[in-house]
């Protein structure tokens, strides 16, 4: 109120200032107004001023409610079912996420930095593999609180960060309330940020987003009287909220975070200097600064973060990577109808069936918001603070943009994009639409709140320009919800079309009839909003409102439920399961009970899993695959991460481009001694992966018998092979197809072919032969069907043959006691044969295959033209299976190696010892190679200590970077109280009995 305070004393007038600046820092926009008017009534009053609360005190009601029940909402959302023994760890949360904190958490019980993780991929970063969030503040919870209070902690923290921030976001655009309050149950509470929670990071990250919102709205505000101390606490604040998004550790949080401020910023800061070039540039400034040290304080998790990165299997951008998980264009039609295509099967509702997961396409946060994005338009012409919306329906559009990742026609630029174009699942950048619609909302409904039917007298101009808006901006609102209503209609009339048009699979189509019940229930929402946004304005403000609030608290109900939480029955897999699973879970249905988890095996070595089609996928959380095996405290040669070393990926398969990777391996990695390098003493698969059905118990074909040539196995005479069943399997009798080179005598006629059956304890029972009449002439290679039989049926774990003469041998046919029949010619039988690899037993479904050369977790490598003659080394400290230190002696020095895998970072030194065990000299630095997949260090003669550490690559300039942020920031702050203690000493006392005391 430029020109009021100069009407008053002088006394009254800081007052006063002190007054607008309190209630421009709680956002109540117009509030200020009202005070100041008060105020001046009072000072122009001959009677003694008296004490009146000024209007921000009488607002601290409706704004406490506002904000304890966004807390309430938190804290009933995850607080609630943590108490009652079910914390929400859904999806990726309960194989990656939580392990991994859980792994941060006992590093720094014990003293040690975050940095690496022995038990996946053969040794792996820890803070720069990025998923555990190590430098995350509140991941440090989980050093002193169990795994599960640390993580529901994490998880309330987290709504409450971007419920509580976007409300206070919104006020301090100056909108009311309830407008405010709407749009933040909308984002907080819906579309991603829900729907996510199994990738706690990017819900972590995207919940300071609109704090730093906030941040940069006070620094560009044209019309706050701007001291020096609020400007530096603003620019704090905009730093802390940045470094939280960046050390949040997910990459996806802080390129969707970027683009959100970026865009916001821009618009912000242009407009400012197209008032004032110095306040633009003033603002430009503090905004620049904030970024670059919020940048700072998350250098310690980026910076390493991108050096793992630029070594991983994404260090080469490609349209593949990129394109994986891109939202088709026709599914934003989900935006509107989040549970079209299935949903979470509450109540025996159809569970998800398209390709791809419920989890990554949801982005629904309401019809209201759909609403606002379009009614809005209407207010273009009148609304003053038009440009305080209009970039939001900019970022809404970004979003969509983004979400669709390779189906808009410029894609291919944003392969370039520095982080982004490095990124799959596209589709996750629905989460900056999803934040765009929920503050248009508020928008809206603020205006819509307040507005007025008709005009007090038909003269006024004004009023009546405002009906015409009015009756646009209604007539705009309802096309989201006609359109709505629209797909609905279509899929109640023909689903099977709709479902077809959307790109569903065939096979899935047949699943429109049963969507129907629920699809109702999308109908019924979007005539009762339409009912509200087009009859509403007949009704008083304060009945307007609430029926608004009760409207948005509804549909993000029926959404939880049908979208998110599967409540009641279902018939299918949770919606939040991991991302990436297979389609063959149906299967588990005749697996035998009762896997025994691989932390009771008691493995010396390592173990890997092998089933890629993910069969028995309760099983393999039982057995306690990674990355939830950290827990247990086994050790792994795959992982579930993001990014891991390429060439540790290529060589042994564990992890591909597109993000697959989970229970898989190469299998000529078992075969050509790379998981022998890796001191792999264990292989857990099922059956399916050793042999395929011919025939079926009942009769009925389940595939071809008699696999072409190249699945052909090599008999030597004196050798013999061994194809593995897989698991225990009763054999009545087996037929072997045998080429033999050709004829020659006396040789070809005493061919003798020996077929016989492994039991599980390592006998071979060998069977009665029956050769037919060879089908081939003498000069011809000689072809022959061999039929063995066994007297009784056999329980038989795999089939040993031999022969008189070098034959190929094609996978066996086996027929069992209940008629079946199975061919040996899965994808392992090559892979894992005897005697390098043993079968030692069952695990559930899972056959246990131990391997016989797996290497030490230490060994010795000769130097070129040396020996190994009287070298040793021994293992000093460390785990057993990552050694930090060793005794090493050698008389013409050695190659040390270590059965971990090479990936940068890790750093030897020798120290040479006298007789006795003193150091003869001070440690000597030693260089790390790579060999295959592994360390190798060469040590020099003599005998001494050699010993590794691991620093990632990049920690020593993002930990500098961080540590100068955080004594920027605390300077920040530290200067704000200094300003305004300085300015509280100028400032005279007001006169005793003010109502500004």
């Amino acid at each position: 109120m430029p020109g009021s305070l100069g009407e008053c004393p002088d006394g009254y007038r800081r007052g006063l200032r002190e007054l607008h600046a309190m209630t421009a820092a709680v956002g109540t926009t117009g509030e200020p107004t009202l005070a100041l008017e008060h105020a001046q009534a009072s000072a122009s009053s001959k009677e003694p001023a008296r004490r009146v609360a000024p209007p921000v005190l009488r607002r601290v009601r409706p704004q406490a409610i506002a904000i304890g029940s966004l807390v309430a909402l938190s804290l009933l959302v995850y607080g609630l079912p943590a108490v009652l023994g079910h914390p929400v760890v859904p999806g990726d949360d309960l194989t990656q996420n939580l392990p991994l904190r859980e792994l941060v958490g006992r590093d720094l019980r014990a003293g040690t930095l975050p940095l690496f993780d022995p038990y996946i991929w053969s040794g792996a970063p820890l803070l720069a593999g990025w998923n555990a969030g190590a430098a995350y503040p509140l991941t440090w919870l989980f050093a002193v609180l169990g795994g599960s209070a640390a993580w529901t902690v994490n998880l309330v923290a987290a709504a409450v960060c971007a419920s509580v921030g976007l409300y206070a976001f919104l006020r301090a655009s100056g909108l009311a309330v309830l407008a405010s309050w709407a749009g933040a149950v909308s984002f907080g509470f819906a579309g991603g940020m829900v729907a996510q929670v199994s990738h706690i990071g990017l819900v972590v990250g995207m919940s300071w987003v609109p704090l730093a919102l906030l941040g940069l709205l006070r620094l560009t505000d044209p019309e706050a009287s701007m001291t020096a101390g609020s400007r530096l606490r603003w620019t704090a604040l905009l730093a802390m909220a940045v470094g939280m998004v960046a050390l949040s550790g997910e990459p996806r949080a802080v390129s969707d975070g970027a683009v959100v401020l970026g865009l916001y910023a821009a618009w912000r800061v242009v407009r400012l200097l197209r008032v004032s070039r110095r306040a633009g540039g003033a603002a430009a400034a503090a905004v620049l600064s904030g970024a670059a040290i919020g940048l700072g304080l998350g250098a310690v998790q980026l910076v390493p973060g991108l050096a793992a990165v630029a070594t991983s299997q994404r260090a080469h951008t490609s349209a593949f990577l990129f394109g994986a998980g891109s939202l088709p264009a026709r599914w934003l039609m989900l935006l509107g109808v989040p549970d079209l295509l299935g949903g979470s099967g509450s109540f025996g509702q159809p569970v998800f069936f398209a390709r791809y997961n419920l989890t990554e396409v949801t982005g629904y946060v309401g019809l209201l918001p759909l609403v606002a994005a379009v009614a809005l338009f209407a207010r273009l012409r009148r609304d003053d603070r038009r440009s305080d919306w209009l970039v939001w329906e900019l970022v809404a559009l970004v979003g969509v943009a983004l979400a669709l990742g390779n189906n808009i026609p410029l894609w291919h630029l944003l392969i370039h994009v520095p982080l982004l174009g490095g990124q799959r699942l596209q589709s996750r950048a629905i989460l900056v639409t999803d934040l765009a619609l929920a503050t248009l909302l508020a928008y809206w409904l603020d205006g819509w709140v307040k507005s007025t039917r008709r005009a007090s007298t038909p003269a006024e101009g004004p009023a009546r320009s405002a009906q015409r808006v009015g009756r646009a901006e209604r007539a705009l609102g309802a096309l989201p919800l006609l359109g709505v209503a629209g797909v609905v209609v279509t899929a109640l009339v023909d689903g099977a079309a709709l479902l077809r048009w959307m790109g569903v699979e065939a096979s899935a189509v047949g699943r429109a009839g049963a969507l129907e019940p629920w699809l109702v229930v999308a109908l019924t929402l979007a005539a009762g909003g339409f009912v509200l946004v087009v009859a509403g304005v007949h009704l008083p403000s304060q009945v307007r409102g609430v029926l608004a609030a009760s409207f948005v608290l509804v549909d993000l109900l029926v959404f939880s439920v049908t979208a998110v939480v599967a409540v009641g029955g279902h018939g299918g897999p949770h919606p939040l399961a991991p991302s990436h699973r297979g389609t063959r879970g149906a299967q588990e249905a005749g697996a035998p009970p009762g896997p025994r988890p691989i932390a009771a095996m008691d493995l010396s070595g390592r173990f890997a899993v092998y089933d890629p089609e993910q069969l028995y996928p309760s099983q393999l959380t039982a057995l306690g695959v990674p990355d939830a095996n950290t827990l247990a405290g086994t050790w792994s040669v795959e992982g579930y991460g993001s990014i891991v070393n390429a060439q540790y990926a290529t060589a042994t398969g564990v992890h591909g481009v597109s993000g697959t990777g989970q229970d898989v391996f190469l299998p000529r990695a078992a075969a050509d001694g790379v998981l022998d390098s890796l001191s792999t003493q264990a292989v857990l698969a099922p059956s399916q992966y050793f042999r395929t059905p011919v025939r079926t118990s009942d009769g009925s074909s389940g595939g071809q018998a008699g696999p072409p040539p190249a699945r052909a196995r090599r008999l030597a005479p004196g050798r013999t092979a061994t194809w593995f069943l897989g698991g225990p399997l009763v054999v009545r009798s087996a037929r072997v197809d045998v080429r033999a080179p050709a004829p020659s005598g006396r040789a070809h006629a005493n061919f003798v072919l020996h077929v016989g059956l492994l039991t599980a304890g390592g006998a071979v029972h060998w069977a009665q032969m029956k050769a037919p009449r060879p089908g081939a002439t003498r000069a011809q290679a000689a072809t022959a069907q061999w039929v063995a039989t066994w007297p009784s049926p056999t329980d038989a774990v795999g089939l040993v043959a031999d022969s008189t003469l070098p034959v190929l041998v094609a996978p066996p046919i086996l027929d069992t006691a209940d008629g079946g029949s199975y061919e040996l010619d899965g994808v392992l039988q090559r892979a894992m044969v005897a005697p390098h690899w043993h079968y030692r037993g069952q695990s559930g479904a899972f056959g246990i295959f131990v391997d016989r050369r797996a290497k030490p977790p230490l060994s010795l490598r000769a130097l070129p033209d040396g020996s190994l003659r009287g070298a040793s080394v021994h293992r000093l400290s460390g785990p057993a299976l990552e050694p930090r230190a060793a005794l090493v002696s050698s008389p013409r020095g050695v190659d040390v190696v270590r059965a971990d895998a090479a990936v940068p970072g890790w750093t030897a030194s020798w120290t040479p010892l006298q007789r006795r065990g003193r150091a003869h000299s001070a440690p000597e630095a030693l260089t790390v190679h790579r060999l295959g997949v592994v360390e190798v260090v060469r040590v020099p003669a003599g005998r001494g200590v050699l010993s590794w550490r691991y620093i990632p690559p990049g920690l020593v300039t993002g930990g500098s970077l961080s540590a100068a942020s955080v004594v920027l920031l605390g300077a920040l702050l530290v200067t704000a109280a200094g300003i305004d203690r300085a300015r509280h000493g100028r400032r005279p006392r007001a006169p005793e009995g003010s109502f500004v005391q």
